[in-house]
């Protein structure tokens, strides 16, 4: 039960870490960029049965400039900070399409560490999983407990008697 509490905890906390940080790069500055690489990745994993699960992300690159410098910088995050695999391919294929190379695209990118970019700010909702799935091992720890604390009582006899 305290195993299942904690391992909830931490990705709750996880999740709330992440959705902090991905709240946080809304502020991040904004450029011009160009796709040049767009394509979907695919995962392969098989479950304890066996059964093959299937997993996409786009694999993407884009290139930027900032405030007319002459280097190019190239990223490669959807996303600022982590990115994840989803097993819903139309989802996908959908941001695949519209990420096509040769399209110009808003890119978001870190004052302090322009290298660091992505092209979605504030909205992975992702995050939203993992904050959820902590919720729900934490909330069947404290089910656990409270079922094991009302299954003896002893606890609770002395008063009954009167002093």
């Amino acid at each position: 039960m305290i195993i299942t509490f904690f391992i909830g905890f931490t990705v709750f906390f996880f999740g709330v870490s992440s959705y902090i940080l991905d709240m946080g790069s809304k502020k991040w500055h904004r450029t011009i960029g160009t796709i040049t690489h767009s394509e979907i990745k695919e995962r392969t994993m098989k479950d304890s049965d066996g059964r093959k699960e299937v997993s996409y992300r786009p694999d993407l690159e884009y290139v930027y400039h900032l405030n007319g410098q002459e280097n190019k910088i190239i990223g490669k995050k959807l996303f600022p900070y982590f990115e994840f695999w989803s097993p819903n391919k139309k989802e996908i294929k959908a941001i695949s399409d519209k990420l096509k190379k040769g399209t110009q695209v808003n890119v978001f990118y870190h004052p302090k560490k322009p290298t660091k970019s992505c092209l979605i700010v504030g909205h992975n909702y992702y995050v939203h999983y993992a904050i959820s799935a902590g919720m729900f091992f934490m909330a069947i720890a404290l089910v656990i407990w409270i079922y094991e604390l009302s299954e003896d009582l002893t606890l609770v006899l002395d008063q009954i008697t009167a002093r």
